[in-house]
């Protein structure tokens, strides 16, 4: 359903600053026009990214606004909703989720808001069923030609899937959790040089945990405050080349400590990394950064985790039919689980996208995980298929269908968990 959505609304949250319900910031802040040849590598455009005249939604417009409303309806088969290794239960799940987004036109500054919601309802398991809320807004305010400031906050209501580590698989109830975010950042470019700096903020906080057989888990341990800043300079090569070093640091401040909680889980830490962003001739573009990471946590017992960072992606373009898609990343991740500090968390995938008609687009993709816990003895694989076919009736109506398949693997003495799921659905997006 996610991929039918971000179809549907390739156009929405163009502008320098977007912003998710998980806090997510996409920073690209107008460059000066002397120099946006040196920084523009958008010879070819991806399937999901290109610009269908005749299928995309129109919107409402109000004066400089662009009001984007969608329903989105769906139902879903899951035949492991507990992920659990035996016992497995299935049932069905419907779904509706209303969104609206709001853009301006503006030829200088720019202004973003959105509102969404999700009702997943279980057939058989009522106390599965959950709603779910999103809210944000962001902005970018042109300084002068080539500089600008890009800010962004968002609140959200979330629900954790029964897949993840720690209390979620025994749990009588989903675990429930608020988000809240704020980020602003600057950028501004010097002909061959962009400069780019930031700041953002995230506050977690999570509801307690009721357990099957009953007792109750807390999950306080895991209210927190991140503060994250990132500078960040780029220099253009060529049209087609821009090489980069990163620097981001974090420090992660949890609500409780000792005595509340057996272990300070307080930490700083940060990551360095340099890379290159390049289009080779339109046959293909990405990027990717390798650096060196490190968090340093409070307490003597969690100590000190390090090691390699990635974060690449590329996209290669076969035909113009056709998108390749593949991704890397490794970082140091917070767990869910009290007597580990966090854990190395890798991940890569690839995907393909084919425009079998100008509106029927066939999707498949292939995810791999691996958590390393730190701290106690637990490894976590996870291999991840999809498949997807999206038809798009007409400007306002836009139908799909999926296949998942998740499969976990546990190793060690830390409480392993082994399982498998398999998810169906079809949907339907109504939008204007």
């Amino acid at each position: 359903m996610a991929g039918l959505s971000n179809k549907l609304f390739s156009g929405v949250g163009t502008f320098a600053l977007t912003v998710t319900a998980g806090g997510a910031f996409s920073v690209g802040a107008a460059a000066d026009a002397d120099a946006q040849w040196l920084w523009d590598r958008d010879r070819n455009v991806s399937v999901t990214q290109r610009p269908r005249p005749e299928y995309d939604a129109l919107g409402l417009r109000s004066g400089a606004f662009i009001w984007r409303p969608a329903l989105e309806l769906g139902v879903e088969f899951n035949d492991n909703i507990f992920a659990t290794a035996t016992n497995e239960e299935s049932d069905t799940i419907f779904v509706i989720a209303p969104s609206v987004t709001v853009d301006t036109t503006w030829s200088r500054h720019a202004f973003n808001a959105f509102a969404n919601a999700r009702r997943n309802e279980y057939a058989d398991f009522g106390s599965e069923s959950t709603t779910d809320y999103a809210l944000g807004a962001g902005g970018r305010l042109d300084i002068s030609r080539g500089s600008a400031i890009i800010s962004g906050v968002s609140h959200s209501r979330s629900t954790e899937p029964r897949t993840s580590a720690g209390a979620a698989g025994f749990a009588a109830e989903p675990i429930r959790f608020d988000t809240t975010t704020f980020a602003i950042g600057a950028e501004h470019t010097f002909n061959r040089l962009r400069l780019r700096g930031g700041y953002d903020f995230a506050k977690s906080d999570y509801d307690d945990a009721r357990l099957i057989g009953g007792g109750i888990a807390s999950q306080g341990f895991r209210d927190q405050n991140t503060h994250r800043f990132t500078v960040r300079g780029d220099l253009a090569i060529s049209p087609d080349t821009a090489v980069f070093a990163r620097y981001r640091y974090n420090q992660r401040d949890f609500r409780l400590a000792p005595p509340a909680v057996a272990t300070n889980r307080d930490s700083d830490g940060y990551t360095f990394d340099v890379g290159v962003e390049f289009d080779l001739g339109g046959l293909a573009r990405g990027g990717i950064g390798v650096g060196y990471m490190k968090q340093d946590y409070d307490s003597p017992a969690f100590g000190t985790v390090d090691g390699v960072s990635i974060d690449g992606m590329l996209e290669w373009f076969p035909t113009q039919l056709t998108t390749l898609t593949f991704t890397a990343s490794r970082g140091i991740e917070d767990s869910g689980i009290a007597a580990s500090s966090g854990y190395l968390g890798t991940a890569v995938s690839a995907q393909v996208d084919h425009e079998l008609l100008r509106n029927v687009i066939l999707t498949a993709r292939l995810d791999y995980a691996n958590d390393e816990y730190q701290g106690i003895d637990r490894e976590d694989q996870r291999w991840g298929t999809t498949v997807q076919a999206t038809y798009l009736m007409n400007r306002n109506v836009g139908l799909s269908a999926s296949y998942s398949h998740l499969d976990q693997s546990s190793s060690g003495t830390a409480g392993p968990r082994d399982f498998r799921t398999n998810r169906f659905v079809v949907g339907v997006v109504l939008q204007y």
